[in-house]
């Protein structure tokens, strides 16, 4: 469920459940008044903790995310303005109880098109929030010829189970095998993709790090830094050093050569 869709539920049952007070108290029921008093209270207080969240928690976030995205010559808004939630990625359709794509930025980077989203979702059916998962996700929408394909940490493979016509791969490495999940549409381009170089290059990226194509576009993944302050300079990073191990012969519609990126250390 979207956090959106969920404070507008909360919202109508708030109106339901006022009006059923209100009604009581005009009908003379004893218990009415001391009822709506206590929901007053309540709402009250929820209020101000949705009111502190927002401009200690959110506001923060938003102005960090939007400075850098300016810095890197993107647009920004904050929600999801392109639609990424409907896009089929699997990063998006994980098992979760509230999920939200928080803030989003598009443009041109380095001669290509790409859109960087600032995503979270909380697992399972636990609504508090304390085990929410963050992650900055990069999508380049220039890789029309490119077949499906899937590659998520161990771990979390049921995140690539749903994906549709997508078969299981089993590599010739055996340690990239117990490390990540791998469905593909064409086994042949998997495995194209997936060379000594590029499952050595995924190796040794943080936990967390993943890749996905999906109707030729290309999706870099990886967990957000609670108190990071560079994450799109990051994951703008990680994208294009991920393209960097990218075979060659597999980009022919390149809309740009890939340029050296240093990643901070974790």
């Amino acid at each position: 469920m979207r956090r959106s869709t969920a404070v507008r539920a909360a919202a109508i049952i708030g109106v339901v459940w006022t009006a059923t007070l209100l009604l009581m108290l005009v009908e003379g029921d004893p218990q009415a008044r001391d009822l709506l008093r206590e929901f007053v209270g309540l709402s009250v207080l929820a209020g101000a903790i949705a009111w502190a969240t927002y401009h200690f928690r959110v506001l923060p976030r938003r102005e960090s995310f939007e400075g850098q995205a300016k810095d890197a010559g993107l647009r920004a808004a904050s929600g999801d303005p392109r639609d990424m939630l409907a896009s089929g990625f699997s990063m998006f359709r994980r098992a979760a109880s509230a999920r939200e794509l928080a803030n989003t930025a598009w443009g041109r980077w380095r001669e290509r098109e790409v859109v960087v989203a600032d995503y979270w979702y909380v697992s399972g059916t636990n609504t508090a929030r304390d085990d929410e998962q963050r992650f900055m996700c990069v999508v380049d929408e220039a890789r029309p010829e490119w077949p499906d394909l899937t590659v998520v940490p161990a771990g979390v493979a049921s995140a690539a189970a749903d994906a549709v016509g997508l078969g299981d791969q089993d590599l010739e490495s055996e340690r990239f095998n117990r490390a990540f999940e791998v469905r593909a549409s064409d086994r042949r381009f998997a495995s194209a993709m997936l060379d000594a170089r590029m499952m050595e290059w995924m190796l040794a990226q943080a936990p967390g790090v993943g890749f996905e194509i999906l109707g030729g576009r290309l999706m870099v993944f990886e967990p957000k830094m609670r108190s990071s302050i560079d994450d799109v300079a990051r994951a703008l990073g990680r994208y294009d050093a991920f393209l960097k191990h990218v075979p060659r012969v597999m980009l022919p519609s390149s809309p740009g050569p890939a340029v050296d990126a240093a990643l901070p250390e974790r």
